[in-house]
């Protein structure tokens, strides 16, 4: 048995879950790149080929993440069993398949899609699993709130930050991915 600081990263649950975060990191990239890379054939085929791959590696890791979940963090193993996590569990392989079969079948703006829907899903449900937890047993919702005067004033940062930073992000979107007429 470890104990001590790291304790808690040394678990078969904690590996299953840096395995299945490392998995979906994978497949994302490459699943973005197919698009990106349409006009190196080559390349895209790689990526493409990387992205199924992933994709089907992460299917038995999943497996392995809810099982270790039961004895590894039986909190979160009691949200993933609550009445809602079917459906949820249901749309997130639905886009996992769909991301698949857009990617076997080489539509790859259709696999992004998906793929961009699918890993969200996943951060919901286990949002919804350990809610109201941040952080199992130590740390809720309500008690990391901060005081309703520093909230303001964040929202009023974040407004006048986003004034300075989205037509910076436009700018540069449309200087590396605008129509490039050669």
């Amino acid at each position: 048995m470890t104990t001590g600081g790291f304790a808690g990263w040394l678990t078969l649950f904690a590996i299953a879950c840096g395995v299945f975060a490392l998995g979906h990191f994978a497949f994302l990239a490459a699943t973005y790149l197919t698009l990106d890379s349409k006009d190196q054939p080559d390349l895209q085929s790689d990526f493409r080929l990387r992205a199924i791959w992933s994709s089907v590696a992460l299917v038995p890791v999943a497996g392995v993440v809810f099982l270790t979940a039961r004895h590894g963090a039986p909190e979160l193993f009691q949200g993933l069993t609550r009445l809602w996590a079917p459906l949820l569990l249901g749309a997130t392989c639905l886009c996992a398949v769909v991301a698949l079969a857009a990617l076997w079948c080489r539509r790859f703006a259709v696999a992004r899609m998906a793929a961009a829907c699918e890993v969200p899903l996943i951060f919901v449900g286990w949002s919804l699993a350990q809610y109201p937890y941040l952080v199992a047993s130590d740390v809720t919702v309500a008690n990391a709130r901060a005081p309703e005067a520093t909230l303001r004033l964040l929202v009023l940062a974040l407004a006048a930050g986003a004034l300075v930073l989205l037509p910076s992000l436009v700018f540069l979107f449309r200087l590396f991915k605008g129509n490039r007429h050669s």
